[in-house]
């Protein structure tokens, strides 16, 4: 906590899913000075290799730490699964992460077959089937990895992400009424998957992991929001800023948007 007496908390995604766990974070907290990394030039990670994605959160991190973050989310899935052991084992500042909200969902739906729709890497990694291996003899998940899906969010093609979406839930909707959502890229498609599918539940980690942060961090209850936001993004592509910006708007109208490069520094304000 600074002289202020404010938290400065960073958070880092692939993209802009992680906007989708700031909005929760941002109606549970007041009081917290964020800093928003959305590591563009990069994305996707959920079709590279763990080591690549090793890397590129280990670089995210670093650079969060040089804006003087005492706390980090790795608010994407495949970076958590990669990554967040490995910054862990290095650093003494809290960092916390995503996974996909199954115990919850196994917990009230013992029995049923569950789907987790997530990215490829998320799916295979290790810190995923351990998830797995500690629920009940006899719970049945179904991995549904969903390529290409987050990039297409990111890039303001919704329309598109919601064909692959549905194409995705029809190989499974009549196994399995139980949807878990594994990429916080995702969850910006919740109200539709449950307008189109009203008998569907749909589970995400954004509340879970917010809960968390609040109590290892000792935050208090929400007051009055006096959160402050500053959203980078890692791309010289402004194309990015519009769908940013209309999401930061859904959180804050006080923000700031710059566009950055790691390399080299601010770009675009």
């Amino acid at each position: 906590m600074n002289s202020r007496g404010r938290y400065k908390i960073g958070i880092f995604d692939s993209g802009l899913g992680g906007l989708s766990v700031l909005r929760t974070l941002w109606k549970e907290t007041s009081n917290i000075d964020y800093i928003y990394f959305g590591d563009l030039i990069n994305s996707p990670y959920g079709q590279k290799s763990k080591a690549e994605v090793l890397e590129l959160s280990k670089n995210a991190f670093e650079y969060l730490l040089e804006k003087d973050c005492e706390a980090v989310l790795f608010a994407c899935n495949t970076a958590t699964s990669a990554a967040a052991d490995f910054l862990r084992a290095k650093h003494s500042i809290p960092i916390f992460g995503m996974e996909p909200a199954l115990k919850p969902a196994v917990a009230e739906n013992p029995g049923v077959k569950i789907s987790v729709f997530a990215t490829e890497l998320t799916l295979k990694e290790d810190k995923f089937k351990n998830l797995v291996s500690g629920f009940p003899l006899g719970t049945e998940i179904l991995p549904v990895p969903c390529e290409g899906l987050a990039k297409l969010i990111d890039k303001d093609l919704w329309e598109d992400a919601w064909d692959l979406f549905d194409s995705k839930i029809k190989t499974v909707v009549k196994e399995s009424d139980i949807f878990v959502l594994g990429c916080t890229h995702y969850v910006f498609l919740k109200e539709r998957i449950l307008y189109n599918y009203p008998k569907i539940k749909v589970y995400d980690g954004n509340l879970g992991t917010t809960l968390h942060i609040k109590r290892v961090l000792n935050l208090p209850d929400f007051q009055e929001n006096k959160n402050q936001l500053d959203i980078l993004l890692n791309t010289s592509d402004s194309d990015y800023v519009h769908l940013a910006g209309r999401i930061a708007k859904t959180i804050t109208p006080n923000h700031t948007l710059s566009l950055i490069n790691t390399t080299t520094g601010k770009l675009h304000v």
